[in-house]
């Protein structure tokens, strides 16, 4: 009962931290909208507050993942499914920001039990 109660407050907490890391990357993604204008009118190089930004994001992002441990593999792939899309988001709307964004992935069941279809942007 008490391993069930762990789990459970475990799911929760990862719910809280998904939904709230998930409302930074969307306040960054629209803050890279507003520079780069509507239809894209001012694209440029980022300023240096934003690069950082992005950066730590990504960092956080591979952290978060990098935490569930092995018993926790649904976990890891909802926060997969629900972030990972927005930072793909990101990673669209930036240029040059390095070959380790490849790592950033969508990932869902096909269906068959244990397969899995790599979705990218």
């Amino acid at each position: 009962m008490v391993a069930g109660q762990e789990a459970l407050k475990n799911v929760f907490r990862a719910a809280e931290a998904c939904e709230e890391f998930g409302g930074v990357l969307v306040t960054l993604r629209m803050a890279l909208d507003d520079l780069c204008g509507l239809t894209g009118e001012n694209v440029g190089p980022l300023p240096g507050y934003v690069e950082d930004a992005v950066k730590s994001t990504y960092g956080r992002y591979m952290k978060y993942l990098e935490s569930f441990g092995p018993d926790e593999h649904y976990l890891r792939k909802k926060v997969e499914t629900e972030l990972g899309t927005k930072m793909i988001h990101l990673k669209m709307r930036c240029s040059g920001i390095g070959s380790e964004w490849g790592k950033v992935t969508l990932i869902g069941t096909s269906g068959i039990s244990g397969s899995y279809v790599e979705l990218r942007a």
